[in-house]
């Protein structure tokens, strides 16, 4: 198990403006079987403590949150996933597809994750989003994006 610092960057646009947010965790990575798992915390306004997990796969990447927020979603590239959102503001039925998927690595390991995706609540359009997930050992400093 390794420590690591988690920089998350996520964009998403309804109509025409992009809206953008950047959070960091201190969270664990760790080779089990053949996937990588990376843990964090993340402490919501409004909502609370929500743990934090990312399954690196090859070709599909899974992530579960639990505690005031739950869900399980997948991201596999061209595909659709459909899944149950329950947040403190009720439960919602979510579905993303998938446009873009890629994971780059250092010596074998994962460092940075980047998904582009539709999304769907309650049937209802909710934007483009896209998220940058940036893993490095815990100590080194995080490069200019």
């Amino acid at each position: 198990m390794q420590e690591v610092s988690v920089e998350l960057k996520t964009r998403h646009r309804l109509y025409d403006d992009w809206q953008e947010e950047v959070n960091r965790y201190a969270g664990r990575f760790v080779w089990k079987e053949s996937d990588w798992y990376l843990t964090y915390k993340e402490q919501l306004e409004g909502a609370g403590e929500v743990s934090t997990i990312w399954k690196i796969s090859e070709g599909v990447i899974s992530l579960v949150r639990q505690g005031a927020i739950q869900t399980k979603q997948m991201f596999k590239r061209g595909k659709t996933d459909r899944t149950t959102y329950r947040s403190p503001h009720g439960t919602f039925l979510m579905e993303l597809h998938v446009n873009k998927m890629k994971v780059t690595a250092e010596s074998d390991i994962p460092s940075q994750v980047e998904i582009s995706y539709q999304l769907w609540l309650n049937e209802q359009y909710a934007g483009d989003h896209e998220l940058r997930l940036q893993i490095q050992s815990a100590g080194q400093s995080a490069p200019n994006l």
